[in-house]
């Protein structure tokens, strides 16, 4: 199936789908990532540990840091766009370590997870917040080797349970070792078949390496592509969105793990695979109609095997 550079999505054709399939109940419970962390569990979707869930100040004057793992993160429950994540790679006797280096005692991690539940990293700054704790997640060696450090993620976009499009975002020592493509960090589209990059760009040119480890981008095949196509098409069904991006990652020891569901996914993977969505969303209707599972509005039911047949098909 061809689509080069055809059929873009445009925003509203993006917001038709999204105002068709994605309820409103859906989108607002879909920011609630411990409980979209359960739902996704519950739906057989691998998903981080919580060690943690911090709701108000009693918790967090109670909480014993010493019985948490060597290698943990904090984030809001609300968050926003990475805002207010803390990543501890481990101690010593002069206290906690950030991934970056620096020392942290138990007061300014406190004093952190305070302004987590002050409301100052969520989605509206205006209301109190949550903060999770999980394990920290180490980059798969595969992946490590590529980038300088940070941790990559895939995004794949799903109509219901058929996955239409997928990127890898790799970090750089411009993007500060996250996966922004805004800050710095590298697209690369991935082929459904095969699990491997086909294309890379850098602030919306094409490259054939990473700039900072030199490493050779294109023919790069992503571990576990399987198992990360298999839990993406999972999460349209568990959240009751039928047009959702999902961002996953692959630890070292864990594999794959959903870390994310985005009811508003945006547009530039199109840029990143020079392909467009539409007809892809057009073939998966099709597709879906003549299995008799023809989407309806605000649900998607998903017979078994059907959510990987069609992607592969896609270039």
């Amino acid at each position: 199936m061809s689509d080069t550079f055809g059929g873009v999505l445009g925003l509203n054709r993006r917001n038709w789908l999204i105002a068709r399939y994605n309820p409103r109940f859906a989108i607002h419970s879909v920011n609630d990532k411990f409980r979209t962390k359960e739902r996704l569990a519950e739906h057989g979707v691998p998903v981080p540990q919580t060690l943690a869930l911090l709701e108000n100040r009693e918790q967090l004057t109670e909480i014993d840091l010493d019985r948490l793992p060597e290698a943990w993160a904090m984030k809001p429950n609300h968050g926003r766009r990475g805002e207010g994540i803390l990543l501890i790679s481990g101690r010593d006797e002069s206290g906690w370590k950030t991934v970056s280096g620096m020392d942290l005692s138990r007061e300014r991690i406190i004093a952190h997870a305070s302004h987590i539940l002050d409301g100052e990293h969520s989605l509206d700054g205006a209301h109190s917040d949550s903060a999770i704790v999980e394990p920290l997640i180490r980059t798969h060696p595969v992946l490590a080797r590529i980038v300088p450090y940070g941790l990559p993620d895939v995004r794949i976009i799903c109509y219901g349970p058929v996955p239409l499009m997928a990127m890898v975002r790799l970090p750089t020592n411009a993007s500060g070792g996250k996966a922004n493509l805004h800050q710095g960090a590298i697209g690369a589209a991935v082929n459904f078949k095969s699990g491997k990059i086909f294309r890379a760009v850098l602030h919306g040119e094409s490259i054939a390496r990473h700039p900072d480890t030199g490493i050779e981008l294109v023919g790069q095949e992503l571990p576990l592509w399987d198992e990360i196509v298999d839990a993406a098409s999972r999460c349209a069904s568990a959240l009751k969105l039928g047009y959702v991006g999902v961002d996953a990652v692959l630890d070292e020891e864990q594999g794959v793990m959903v870390l994310e569901c985005n009811a508003h996914p945006g547009i530039e993977i199109q840029n990143i695979n020079a392909r467009g969505l539409w007809p892809r969303v057009k073939a998966a209707q099709r597709y879906l109609d003549e299995f008799g599972e023809a989407p309806k509005r605000y649900r998607f039911k998903v017979r078994k095997n059907l959510r990987t047949r069609l992607h592969n098909r896609f270039e």
